[in-house]
Formats: C-alpha cells, structure tokens, sequence
C-alpha cells in the first residue's frame, strides 16, 4: 500500500512526507499506541510506503500526470483522493455540466478512483438536477462553493462509458 503525500504543502491541509511522524505521535499520544504501532511496522517491513511525486504540487489535469505515476495507479486496486483541490484536476479544473457523470468525466484514470471533497469552488459533477435545485434553494449563493456540502463519488473500474 502506498500513501502519496504532497512534495510541498500547497494549501494548509496538504500532507508532506513529516507530517507523517508527527501525525503517528499524535495518534499514540492520543491513546492509539496499538495503531500507531501497527503504521510503523508497516513503514518499517515496506507494507506501507511513503511517496511525493511533484506531479501532486503542479498544475497539470490528472489525465496529464506522468506515466510511470498513472501505471502506480493502475496497480492499486483502488486510489482514494481527498480535497477540492484534487477533484478539480481530476475534472481538469473544467466546468462540466453538474449532471455528468462521474464515470464519464474520469473515465481516463486507470483503476478504481474514489474521489472525497467539501465542495469549495464551481467545478462538480454527478449531480442529479433535483439535488442542485434543493441545495440551491438551501444555500443559494454558497451551495457549491462554501463548503457546506460535501461529496463521496466513486469511479469503478470496468465500468467504463463508450
């Protein structure tokens, strides 16, 4: 299993390579010894690795990331995303219209792609029509971009649209 961190933090919640330390501390700190020493073992015998690849702190849609970091990812079973940040280059940054699919927009990505985010800009998908309207009418000027709602969506492999 891999655990991919950011090379630099971009925005205050990215995680970075020391992060981890830190983070395996506060957890035994917190009363989770046996966790955290399980993470550790892992780290240690190599079933748990750390990466950073630069591509995480550039600009570049997800349909652009390198190949030796698109065939990392076509050998998990399964990639999990985190942040509206990364749901946005995952949609290359593109105003789609709300009810496409999600399936259809990250067809490109090479495995099983759960993608987890508070809706913080404009860019989103997988939406069906009455769920816009409800959440508009809620929230009218800050559905979609004050971070009130969040989203769980999930690309399946095999499940690929023509």
């Amino acid at each position: 299993m891999t655990l991919h961190a950011k090379d630099r933090p971009v925005f205050v919640s990215d995680v970075t390579e020391p992060d981890l330390a830190t983070t395996l501390q506060w957890i035994e700190a917190q009363g989770g010894g046996a966790m955290a020493g399980r993470l550790t073992a892992a780290l240690n015998d190599g079933r748990l690795r750390l990466t950073a690849p630069p591509f995480y702190t550039g600009p570049a849609p997800f349909w652009e990331m390198p190949a030796s970091l698109m065939l990392a990812h076509a050998a998990a079973a399964l990639v999990i995303t985190k942040g509206d940040a990364n749901y946005r280059r995952l949609l290359g940054d593109l105003h789609w219209a709300h009810d496409t699919p999600f399936n259809q927009v990250c067809d490109y990505f090479p495995t099983t792609l759960a993608s987890l985010r508070t809706c913080k800009s404009g860019v989103c998908v997988g939406v069906e029509p009455e769920v816009e309207a409800a959440a508009a009418a809620a929230h009218p000027d800050k559905w979609l971009v004050g971070g009130i709602y969040g989203m769980v969506q999930l690309k399946q492999e095999g499940a690929r649209l023509e």
